[in-house]
């Protein structure tokens, strides 16, 4: 006759087995599905979604060009540009980058002309720009070059020293396409030998910003990888302790990257710190279960008795965790920004994915695996019950000190919040040394600039756009924008006239200006609307739709500078220009600039509703409103300190930063509820007050520190990347959790002795 206690460990070694196998496919499918996951940096996707200012963007793209689909070489020399074996290379480049598939125009100094007619003879002739391969001219046409306010920051630097060529790429190509273009370009540019060459587009950034993601992604996860062994093995001293907890979180993180490849999403900028957030955040709930595994151990239960009561005893606590986690990431759900969006349903996938493994695959292993060291360990003396019981002597002993010391900590805080400013630029997520914001610090500083600048002018159907007065008030708007704004290479319907006007007269400076007369500018508007030129007039302006397109380049100088120029912009026209128009500034740099206002003011709205709904949830399980304020209380405390740290600094709030602090909230509040939850149970067995939090203190702390110096460990390793956005989030979250967990340890037991004092 079989044993029942034996029958009942052989089906429970059976289900373990089944358990295991059933992982294993699964993981090897997810694996499958991982190889075909491709890396996308579309930062179109960044534009607020269903947003009236992005229609607008996307229907003026549609009537005119898009702004970014360009590339810039700038060649500089250490002499003289107005050199003839220089200007040869230059012309030659010119003819090459031509050529390249997928371009639809080269333009370079080289080989511009200009159109000349002799008002006396009515004869047109035409005179290179730059006669470059007759230097006896050069002093003459460089002379003309720099009187002209044309070329002077669109091909040719103020300082001489550099000149562009400036190429316009396919729209909407590939990313393979785009990749192809930028490695062509740069061969062609690499053939010439220039002494300092540099360039600048949007394929090739979008190639450098991919590549960065790939090798980001392989060196947060194995840095995190390394941090945890270390911490985990400090902690449990066995080579099981340090195994289970990795297996687990490392098939999370593969079965959640096979979701997402399911549901057919590529990996974008954001999704490339999931793993490591998935990592971090999966090891917790195996902390506090081998932690709680190994003190009934310590207890003398045996092994079947101590995983079974483990988790028993821990399960609402890992569950809210988990629960209350996912509810974090879920708010940013409501973001308008989608790759924010997609973030926050991804890593609250990953989260709860993890604890569903923690709950199968970690008995299952336990229950299987002889983990003899880890036994010796748990049955040992503790490194952490001495340090903690010392620590819970001095919080009671010091309680009024504790309790001043974190309400002037926190004075301090809300001084500096009130400094933080909310601001961004273009490439704010690369550091100053990175090869694309040095070279586009290059533009800026030689050149009109990279920022794309877009202003859309509709005109009133009574008024018509080749009339001098109509022209004049469109050309004080281009005066305006040039000397206020600073808007450099301006292009507009107002300059193609200046300059056809200055063609027409023989070249003379004094015509560079709108004609006063009518039948000149009627001449103007038939030359302009040849077949010849209708290409280039249609892109300032669409006439079966009056709308009118101003582009340039300008510095990036950040969304409070532009949000204050916009606003005097708009003023100048309603109080200088008569004709009746609608003005609209538009383009992909103001729509990244909407993505962060909107971000920042949303993040503080998606904030309210992670604390609420969290601190509901620990309620109603609890039946009691106490619970909802010891949830809240002690994890606000970190964000505000966090946030006075920030304005003390100068971090501005942005993109990258804003959304730490939904994701630091749901993450810090896991410690407070399984504090809290070990407590409710030791006053559910009838122990007093202080009792309770003194066990809790000895017990939960160590899983509490431990799971910190893994989670701020692993977040940690984000500052060695090269993207500021994701240095931000690693620096600022493994802070909030640091802090997070003093504070927990500091003023939990107080707030809950206070709480329960009856």
């Amino acid at each position: 006759m079989i044993c029942p206690a034996l029958l009942r460990s052989f089906m429970q070694e059976k289900r373990s087995y089944l358990v295991l196998f059933a992982i294993v496919i699964v993981t090897i499918g997810c694996f499958f599905v991982i190889s075909k996951l491709k890396f996308s940096y579309d930062f179109e996707a960044f534009f607020p979604k269903k947003d009236p200012e992005t229609s607008f963007y996307y229907h003026f793209r549609e009537q005119f060009e898009t702004d970014n689909d360009f590339y810039i070489v700038a060649l500089e020399e250490n002499q003289s540009i107005f050199r003839k074996d220089f200007l040869a290379r230059v012309d030659s480049l010119t003819n090459d980058l031509r050529g390249l598939k997928y371009v639809v125009e080269a333009v370079g100094p080289t080989q511009l002309s200009e159109y000349y007619r002799d008002p006396a003879m009515g004869q047109v002739f035409q005179i290179p720009l730059l006669r470059w391969a007759e230097p006896e001219y050069y002093t003459i046409d460089s002379a003309r070059i720099y009187q002209s306010p044309t070329y002077v920051g669109l091909l040719f630097s103020p300082d001489a020293q550099s000149l562009a060529i400036n190429i316009k790429q396919q729209e909407k190509l590939s990313k393979a396409k785009c990749d192809s273009l930028s490695y062509a370009v740069e061969a062609a540019v690499a053939k010439y030998h220039f002494a300092s060459p540099h360039i600048i587009g949007r394929g090739l950034g979008q190639r450098v910003y991919v590549k960065m993601m790939i090798e980001e992604l392989a060196l947060f996860i194995s840095l995190s990888l390394l941090l945890t062994i270390v911490f985990l093995y400090i902690a449990f001293r066995s080579g099981w302790g340090v195994l289970i907890p990795i297996l687990v979180v490392l098939v999370s993180i593969t079965w959640t990257l096979g979701f997402i490849g399911l549901i057919g999403k590529d990996l974008d900028l954001m999704l490339t710190v999931l793993p490591t957030i998935i990592f971090v955040v999966g090891m917790s709930d195996s902390v506090h279960v081998l932690t709680k595994y190994m003190q009934e151990l310590r207890n003398g239960k045996e092994k079947r008795e101590a995983i079974r009561y483990a988790f028993k005893s821990i399960r609402l606590a890992t569950f809210l965790t988990a629960v209350t986690t996912s509810i974090g990431f879920l708010t940013l759900m409501f973001s308008n920004i989608q790759p924010i969006s997609d973030f926050g349903l991804y890593t609250a996938v990953g989260v709860m994915l993890a604890y569903g493994l923690t709950y199968t695959m970690l008995p299952a292993i336990l229950l299987l695996a002889k983990p003899k060291r880890l036994y010796v360990f748990a049955t040992s003396d503790d490194f952490w019950t001495k340090r903690l019981h010392r620590s819970f002597r001095f919080i009671l002993r010091n309680r009024k000190t504790v309790f001043w010391g974190f309400l002037g900590v926190l004075a301090l805080s809300m001084v500096g919040i009130f400094s933080i400013k909310v601001d961004n630029v273009m490439l704010e997520d690369l550091r100053d040394s990175h090869r694309l914001k040095k070279e586009f610090n290059f533009m800026e500083k030689k050149f009109s600039g990279c920022r794309p600048f877009e202003l859309a002018i509709k005109l009133d159907s009574t008024a018509d756009v080749f009339s001098p007065e109509v022209l004049h008030d469109l050309d004080t708007i281009d005066q305006y924008l040039k000397k206020e704004y600073k808007v450099g290479s301006l292009f507009s319907l107002p300059s193609m006239v200046r300059m056809s006007n200055q063609s027409f007269n023989a070249g003379q400076q004094e015509y560079f200006k709108i004609p006063d007369s009518t039948s000149d500018v009627r001449i103007i508007s038939k030359f302009l609307n040849r077949k010849d030129m209708d290409r280039f007039t249609h892109l300032c302006y669409e006439e079966n739709t009056r709308t009118l397109r101003v582009s340039g380049k300008v510095a990036d100088m950040g969304r409070q500078h532009y949000d204050s120029l916009n606003v005097n912009l708009k003023n100048f026209i309603a109080e200088n220009v008569q004709t009746p128009m609608e003005t609209h500034v538009t383009g992909t740099a103001h729509l990244i600039d909407l993505n962060n206002r909107y971000l920042v003011e949303n993040m503080l709205w998606d904030l309210l509703l992670s604390v609420v709904v969290i601190g509901l949830v620990m309620g109603a399980v609890y039946k009691s409103w106490k619970m909802v304020l010891l949830t809240i209380i002690p994890n606000l405390v970190p964000l505000i300190l966090v946030g006075g740290i920030m304005g003390a600094v100068g971090i501005p709030l942005k993109i990258s930063t804003s959304i730490i602090f939904n994701i630091a909230f749901g993450i810090a509040v896991d410690d407070t509820i399984h504090f809290l939850a070990r407590v409710r149970t030791l006053l559910g067995e009838g122990m007093s007050v202080n009792y309770a939090v003194k066990r809790t203190f000895l017990s939960t702390g160590k899983a509490m520190v431990v799971t910190t110096l893994i989670l701020s460990g692993g977040f940690l390793t984000l500052v060695l990347s090269d993207f500021l956005g994701t240095f931000y989030i690693g620096f600022l979250i493994s802070l909030t959790l640091f802090v997070a967990v003093v504070a927990e340890l500091l003023i939990t037991p107080l707030v809950v002795m206070f709480f329960y004092r009856k």
